[in-house]
């Protein structure tokens, strides 16, 4: 059995994306490299236990792209939704579409959900 932590979860999301762009964990500022995809906001639910390890955990994770247009953040954002599909993840909720005053670009993206399962260390589908 293995506990995923939140810290573990959030390094894997980050590794499935970083091939598409600069990646943070903060909202960024004007000095940074754009496009920039951020990263934020993992929530962990433990949903089964066993001699209080978790066994079953749902895990949520929020991903925005940054850009100067919104149809590049729309694209990095599907592409995103591509990589993170072939590990179970799904996208839940209404999409992220702002733009950002202080740095003058698009923001696209969305909160996305996946089960862990401790047992056989795989991600499996929110049902």
């Amino acid at each position: 059995m293995y506990e995923l932590s939140i810290e573990e979860f959030t390094r894997y999301v980050v590794r499935q994306i970083e091939s598409l762009g600069n990646i943070t964990l903060n909202n960024p500022d004007t000095k940074e490299s754009f496009p920039i995809g951020v990263v934020n906001n993992p929530m962990q639910s433990i949903k089964l236990t066993e001699n209080n390890i978790p066994v079953y955990t749902r895990f949520s994770i929020s991903i925005e792209w940054w850009t100067n247009s919104k149809y590049e953040s729309m694209k990095l954002f599907q592409d995103t939704n591509k990589k993170l599909r072939d590990s179970n993840f799904i996208q839940i909720g209404g999409s992220i579409d702002l733009y950002d005053e202080v740095t003058k670009k698009h923001r696209y993206g969305g909160r996305y959900e996946v089960n862990y399962n401790g047992l056989t260390n795989t991600f499996e589908r929110v049902k």
